[in-house]
C-alpha cells in the first residue's frame, strides 16, 4: 500500500485519506445475508453433487437458522439504508484543493498474502462492496520479500481474528517470502463504474510494473 501510494503521489495523483465509517456495519449485514436461508441453498447443491463438505464452508452453513420472510425484508431495509449512507459518505469526502469527489479507493484485498489452506479467517475488505453493489478489482501490488520478515510486528491486535492473522504471518512468513507470494491491492469505485476502475487499475499497474 505504501509503495503504491508513493508512486501515485510522485506521478501527481492526489491521495485523500478515507475513513472506516460504516465498514463494520456493512460486514455485519453481509454476514447476516450469508446465513439468511440457514445454508439451505449451498447445502442442497453440495448434497446433489455427492461430494464432502469443505470444513470451512460447512462451518459457514451452520452460522444460524433460516430467518422469516419478515426478518429478511428488514435485512433488505438495512442494506438499502447502508447503501444510501455510503453514497452520502462518498459524496462528502472531497479533495481539499479541487473540491472533487474521490475517483477510486485504494485498499488491501486481504489482511495477508496467500496463506495455507484453512488459514483465512476474514474477508471484510471485499465483502462490503458486494453488499453496496460497488465496483471492485484486485491486482498484484508486489510480493512478500525477505526484508518484510525482518520487520517487527508492532501493531497491537484489535480482535481475536487480528491475533489469528498475526500468528499466520509469524508461522509462515519465511515460506511466504521464499515463494514470493503476491500481495493484493484492491481498487473500488461506485456502482456502474467498471470502466473507470479498469482505467485506474491500468495506471496503477503500469506504475507498479516499472
Amino acid at each position: 500500500m505504501q509503495e503504491a501510494m508513493t508512486l501515485l503521489a510522485k506521478e501527481g495523483h492526489e491521495l485523500i485519506p478515507w475513513t472506516e465509517d460504516l465498514h463494520a456495519e456493512c460486514v455485519e449485514v453481509m454476514n447476516l445475508y450469508y446465513s439468511a436461508d440457514g445454508g439451505e441453498d449451498i447445502r442442497r447443491d453440495i448434497l446433489a453433487g455427492g461430494e464432502p463438505f469443505i470444513p470451512h464452508v460447512e462451518n459457514m452453513l451452520n452460522w444460524g437458522k433460516a430467518i422469516s420472510v419478515y426478518k429478511y425484508w428488514q435485512l433488505n431495509r438495512r442494506k438499502v439504508d447502508l447503501q444510501q449512507a455510503y453514497l452520502k459518505k462518498w459524496d462528502a469526502i472531497r479533495s481539499p484543493t479541487t473540491g472533487r469527489t474521490v475517483d477510486a479507493l485504494l485498499m488491501p484485498a486481504m489482511p495477508h498474502s496467500s496463506v495455507p489452506h484453512r488459514a483465512c479467517r476474514w474477508v471484510g475488505y471485499t465483502k462490503v462492496w458486494n453488499l453496496l453493489d460497488y465496483t471492485a478489482l484486485v491486482l498484484p501490488g508486489g510480493k512478500v520479500e525477505t526484508r518484510d520478515c525482518e520487520e517487527p510486528w508492532n501493531y497491537p491486535a484489535r480482535s481475536e481474528t487480528d491475533e489469528w492473522n498475526a500468528k499466520v504471518w509469524d508461522d509462515n512468513k519465511t515460506d511466504m517470502a521464499s515463494m514470493s507470494l503476491p500481495v493484493g491491492l484492491q481498487l473500488v469505485g461506485r456502482k456502474l463504474e467498471e470502466e473507470k476502475i479498469l482505467a485506474v487499475a491500468k495506471v496503477l499497474d503500469d506504475l507498479l510494473s516499472k
